[in-house]
């Protein structure tokens, strides 16, 4: 099985491109099919491209190898798109304290209300596919038990076989291989799972 790791290193064929941020995984079929790259080095913002996993030419634990230029990456598809929402302010102290009209050597206080922007980051996840990042949260079927490490595919079908949970809990500080057929759902940042803890204890451990 091959591994696709977060919050990995990543290098383009002519050099060091940023680190990845997330998977991006199809539902129903299962397979990965980008993954976020972040690298602030990026000739123009937003500095998060999606890569489809198709550039990729190897990995390890800590490291992403792709086949494409750094040119290449700058001219994949975000990830991020900002926008800014327009909203009222509330009203708001113009000045306390002291010097001005109103006070000893004060403008006194006075109070406005105005148009105010908002930033707001999206992730551009295709249809149908989810994005799965580094610290998602796991819940087995009583209670947390650990956040997402990585993904494990086989590189054959390409599809995601098991999530590397990094736990920490009764069973110790470690790595466990939870079979995809065990992810029940994903709801906002939390995957739960179909097991309890005691089944987590006792599946594979991942040796570094």
């Amino acid at each position: 099985m091959k591994e696709i790791p977060v919050d990995a290193r990543v290098e383009c064929t002519d050099g060091p491109c940023g680190k990845s941020i997330a998977l991006i995984v199809d539902r129903e079929t299962r397979r990965v099919t980008h993954f976020a790259v972040e690298d602030e080095s990026l000739r123009y913002a937003p500095y998060q491209r999606l890569v489809p996993v198709e550039h990729v030419a190897e990995t390890t634990p800590g490291l992403i190898r792709l086949k494409c230029t750094r040119d290449e990456l700058n001219q994949m598809p975000p990830f991020i798109h900002t926008r800014y929402v327009v909203h009222e302010s509330e009203d708001y102290s113009l000045y306390e304290g002291g010097g001005g009209a109103g006070g000893p050597g004060g403008w006194g206080t006075g109070s406005m209300a105005g148009a105010m922007s908002t930033k707001v980051e999206e992730e551009q996840v295709p249809e149908g596919e989810l994005a799965v990042h580094p610290g998602t949260q796991v819940h087995a079927t009583d209670g947390h038990v650990g956040v997402v490490e990585e993904l494990m595919i086989d590189p054959d079908s390409a599809q995601v076989t098991h999530i590397v949970l990094r736990g920490g809990h009764w069973w110790g500080k470690t790595e466990v291989q939870i079979p995809l057929s065990a992810l029940e759902r994903v709801e906002g940042d939390t995957v739960y799972l179909t097991l309890d803890k005691k089944a987590i204890g006792k599946l594979p451990v991942i040796r570094r």
